[in-house]
């Protein structure tokens, strides 16, 4: 494990080498929110997403975030390179499952900060417990494989946690058209909990709705969000609506990016 922890950083050092060569690029976003609270109240917040990239043989991504009264912090950061057509990444978002669009149904297997080797269409991400502490110290694993299907595709994606020994698998299918909409599923089953959760998505221009629920409740949410581009200006305007709980929860935005 030692060696292969050295290997590892010489890679990135060399990447980062690369990378301090080239200017590095600040991007970021200021936003002002407008959703319901726990209290039923309709209030704000105002936001700061900053993101630096520096690219060259390797690429390194950092994103702060930062809301009205609080500190900036680090959200999320990753370091890569890509050497004999292998992809090589460590950071903290390198998770490989699907991500829901709306309210969560999916099951969201955590992973921190990670290792991710990447070949073509598969990919393979080993998480850590608490890599400033010991990196031998795994705490999951999860692969992906992405294959067209027809003018689609489908990717399969699997985690497994060496605590717990629980495996959730999942499935994302995009890219279909049909007419002026695109259409878009995904699903997760966690075989510890025996749930099997689900998504479907529709896109119509700057509109995305979607459904979701699990074999137990098969609808639990419906909603979806719009957004429009006014000068430089981005405005959405959205709402999540529960069918259990027949909570409306609707959602405004206006943001500005630089």
């Amino acid at each position: 494990m030692k060696n292969t922890i050295l290997s590892i950083a010489a890679v990135f050092s060399m990447a980062g080498a690369a990378v301090a060569q080239t200017s590095p690029v600040l991007s970021g976003e200021v936003s002002l929110n407008f959703a319901e609270t726990t209290a039923g109240n309709f209030a704000g917040s105002m936001g700061l997403d900053l993101g630096i990239n520096a690219s060259g043989l390797g690429t390194v991504d950092l994103d702060f975030e930062a809301v009205d009264g609080g500190a900036v912090t680090l959200e999320n950061w990753t370091v890569s390179t890509t050497i004999g057509g292998v992809g090589l990444a460590f950071g903290d978002d390198n998770g490989l499952m699907p991500g829901a669009e709306g309210e969560q149904t999916l099951a969201a297997p955590a992973m921190a900060e990670s290792i991710m080797l990447s070949y073509g269409d598969a990919a393979v991400a080993v998480g850590f417990t608490n890599w400033t502490a010991d990196m031998g110290d795994i705490s999951n694993v999860q692969g992906a494989y992405t294959f067209a299907l027809g003018t689609a595709s489908v990717t399969a994606s699997a985690d497994y946690n060496f605590d717990s020994e629980n495996t959730v698998v999942g499935a994302e299918l995009s890219g279909i058209e049909v007419a002026s909409l695109g259409l878009g599923a995904a699903a997760t089953y966690d075989v510890d909990a025996e749930v099997f959760g689900f998504e479907g998505i529709v896109t119509v221009g700057s509109l995305t709705a979607y459904a979701n629920g699990t074999d137990s409740d098969a609808l639990q949410n419906i909603g979806g969000e719009y957004v429009y581009n006014l000068g430089g200006a981005e405005l959405s305007a959205g709402a999540n609506y529960n069918v259990d709980t027949e909570d409306f929860a609707p959602t405004a935005g206006i943001s500005f990016s630089f």
